[in-house]
C-alpha cells in the first residue's frame, strides 16, 4: 500500500519541486544580474540549457524537421523577450514581486487568444482577469504612496510577462507537430544566440569570471533542462487540472525565497499577492471542475 500511494505521490511531488525551483529562479536571477549584464546572463544559461537538454534527452538535432526549424528560432525570440526582459527587471525589482507579476501570464494567455485567434475566454477566465488585474494595480500602488510602486523594474517584468503569455501560444501552436526535445534544444540554442547578438550590438560584456555569478548562470542553465526533462515526465502522469493547481504555487515559492532572501513584502505587495494568487487557484480549480 505505502509503494502504490509512493508510486502515485511521486510524478505531483517531482512537479512540486520542478515549481519551487522555478520560483527560486528568480532570486537567482535577481543575485545574478547584479553581477553581470542581463543579456550576456541569459545567453550562457540558455548555452548551457541546450548542452544539459541534449545530455539529458539524448535528442540528435541532426534529424531536425523543416517545422522544428522554423518554430524553434520563432519560439525562442518570444522566450528572449520573456527572460531578457524579466532579467533586465530584476536588476531593480526584488524576486518576490517578480515572480508574482510573472504569474499574470495564466490570465494573458487567453486573452491573447481571444484578441489573435477570436476565442473567446469562459466566464471564470474573465473573473480570474479581473482578479488578476486588480492585484496587480494595487502591486504597483498607483497613488504612490508606497516606496515600493510601480518602476521601471515593474514595468520591465510586466513586459517580459507578456512575452511569456506569446511563448505559450506559439508553443501550442506548434507542439503537436514536432519533437519536443529538439525543439528544447533549438529554442535554448536561439535564445542564446540572440542574446549574445543583442549583447554585443548594445556593449554589454561579461565581466571576469568570478565563481559566484558563473554558478549562477550555468546553475539555472543546469537546472532549467533537468526542469524541462522532469516536468515532461511527471506531466504525462499527472491530471491536468492537478497539475494547474501545482503550478500556480509558483509565485509563492518566488515571494517566500524573496523573503528568506530578506526582500521587504509590505502591506500593498501581500494583498495584490493575494489576489493575483486567488487568480491562479480560481482559475485551476475552475478547469478541475470542468474537467
Amino acid at each position: 500500500m505505502n509503494r502504490l500511494l509512493a508510486h502515485r505521490l511521486a510524478p505531483e511531488a517531482v512537479l512540486l519541486f520542478a515549481t519551487a525551483l522555478w520560483g527560486l529562479a528568480f532570486l537567482i536571477v535577481h543575485l545574478g544580474v547584479a553581477a553581470v549584464p542581463p543579456l550576456p546572463f541569459v545567453a550562457l544559461r540558455f548555452a548551457t540549457a541546450a548542452i544539459m537538454v541534449r545530455l539529458l534527452t539524448g535528442a540528435k538535432i541532426s534529424r531536425v524537421a523543416p517545422m522544428e526549424l522554423r518554430a524553434g528560432p520563432l519560439i525562442g525570440l518570444a522566450m528572449l523577450g520573456g527572460y531578457g526582459l524579466q532579467a533586465i527587471g530584476l536588476q531593480t525589482l526584488g524576486a518576490g514581486r517578480a515572480a508574482f507579476i510573472g504569474a499574470l501570464y495564466v490570465p494573458m494567455v487567453p486573452v491573447l487568444q481571444w484578441l489573435v485567434l477570436r476565442r473567446a475566454p469562459e466566464r471564470h477566465v474573465w473573473i480570474s482577469v479581473g482578479l488578476a488585474t486588480a492585484g496587480m494595480v494595487i502591486l504597483s500602488d498607483p497613488t504612490g504612496q508606497a516606496a515600493n510602486g510601480f518602476g521601471r523594474g515593474e514595468a520591465f517584468a510586466l513586459a517580459a510577462t507578456l512575452a511569456v503569455a506569446t511563448e505559450l501560444l506559439l508553443m501550442a501552436h506548434f507542439a503537436p507537430r514536432v519533437d519536443p526535445r529538439r525543439l528544447a534544444i533549438l529554442e535554448c540554442i536561439a535564445v542564446s544566440a540572440y542574446a549574445a547578438v543583442v549583447s554585443w550590438l548594445t556593449g554589454q560584456r561579461l565581466p571576469p569570471v568570478e565563481p559566484f555569478w558563473l554558478g549562477c548562470a550555468l546553475g539555472l542553465g543546469a537546472a532549467s533542462a533537468f526542469l524541462q526533462v522532469s516536468s515532461n515526465w511527471a506531466m504525462r502522469r499527472v491530471p491536468a487540472p492537478r497539475a494547474m493547481l501545482i503550478f500556480a504555487t509558483e509565485p509563492v515559492w518566488g515571494g517566500l525565497f524573496g523573503v528568506l532572501h530578506g526582500e521587504p513584502m509590505g502591506r500593498s505587495t501581500l494583498l495584490g499577492a493575494a489576489l493575483i494568487l486567488a487568480a491562479l487557484l480560481f482559475n485551476a480549480t475552475r478547469r478541475t471542475a470542468v474537467q
